[in-house]
């Protein structure tokens, strides 16, 4: 019989204790976070796996599972073990078939309005200490607050819908009129051909257990992807975030082409498509979590020429800048024709207090 252990994805993991039958620790195959995948071969009939990371954890069936997509009886097979009875079998999962859709833009008057908010917000940024200090703490420069249009909004705003060229919504809880929700923080627009057609707002006061979103998107902005240097043929940087696509721009706008998805579940519209494919790299830097593997696998299907490239530390590259990554270095790398990671260095046992209740 086979355990999690003889599964090729785990080839390079190493034993780092002796107890419980022996503890194995390494690169998690679904987040690809180093150094926070532990295996424990000999806990049951397949073996016991937890990322410390992304929070995946299971058998060796669920592993093969939610790995290779396959259904119980053929992880029980792979694993030379007899499928529990009783249990109903279950209809293989049918993929649909993608095809790029054309994006929708907001309407003329929504674009008037979000054209003037940008420029007052730009012009608070141009004054306002805070707003700078801001920016400039997240890694932008001068330069790029500038040329990208980015802002700052001091005070939080709610605009009537009407305003935006939006219809009247009422909110079902309150009875009261919905409304288009500007809240302080720094303004990110999305730009195509000199038009605004998105915006997003990044929340400085933002803190863990705050209802509202840290990002907040304003309602009735195109969900396209930000594209920012694109050209024919040009190399092309995923990310989720905008502040990464605006980092990576910065960084190496006349190598790449950086595309913010805003989620790691968005796809890309006809013309995002169109510039993928044409395309000859794709660095695929989706987060370092459960849903950027997910999202990763998207992309691995449908473009030949993408490949995972992940920060060498943090989860995505604005925390690896933080933390000193050179992202022109970075995606210098990861344009040559062999890229090779940074060597892995290896956590001791995970803690006792820290594991899953099956593990301890």
């Amino acid at each position: 019989m086979l355990t999690i252990l003889d599964h090729p994805s785990l080839a390079g993991l190493k034993h780092v204790s002796s107890t419980d039958g022996g503890e194995w620790c390494g690169a998690c195959p679904k987040c690809v976070g180093r150094d926070r995948f532990h295996v424990w071969p000999n806990k049951g009939a397949s073996g016991k796996f937890w990322c410390r990371g992304c929070g995946w954890s299971g058998d060796g069936i669920q592993f093969l599972r939610d790995l290779e997509g396959l259904s119980y009886p053929e992880a029980c097979r792979r694993l030379g073990t007899a499928p529990r009875t009783g249990r109903r079998p279950m209809a293989p999962r049918q993929r649909e078939a993608w095809a790029p859709k054309p994006s929708v833009l907001p309407c003329a008057t929504w674009q008037a309005t979000a054209a003037a908010f940008v420029e007052y917000a730009a012009g608070v940024m141009a004054m306002d200490a805070e707003g700078q200090a801001y920016a400039l703490g997240r890694g932008l420069t001068p330069e790029t607050i500038r040329a990208c249009r980015i802002g700052w909004n001091p005070i939080t705003v709610r605009d009537p819908r009407e305003s935006w060229g939006l219809p009247p919504e009422p909110n079902v809880e309150t009875g009261k009129a919905k409304t288009v929700w500007l809240p302080r923080g720094l303004v990110v627009p999305s730009i195509r051909a000199g038009a605004v057609t998105a915006l997003k707002v990044r929340r400085p006061d933002w803190r863990e257990g705050d209802p509202a979103p840290k990002y907040s998107w304003t309602v009735g902005g195109c969900m396209r992807p930000m594209v920012l240097a694109a050209a024919p043929g040009k190399p092309a940087v995923i990310v989720e975030g905008e502040l990464d696509a605006l980092l990576i721009h910065q960084a190496a706008g006349d190598l790449v082409a950086s595309m913010a998805m805003r989620s790691a579940k968005i796809k890309p519209g006809i013309e995002a498509h169109a510039l993928l494919k044409a395309a000859p790299t794709i660095l695929c830097a989706l987060d370092a979590d459960a849903a950027g593997y997910d999202g990763w696998l998207w992309w691995q299907t449908h473009y030949s020429q993408a490949r995972r490239w992940l920060p060498l530390s943090g989860k995505d590259p604005g925390e690896a800048m933080k933390a000193g990554l050179d992202l022109r270095a970075w995606i210098v790398a990861g344009l040559s024709p062999d890229p090779q990671s940074e060597p892995k260095s290896i956590f001791p046992p995970a803690r006792r207090d820290e594991l899953p209740a099956w593990a301890r």
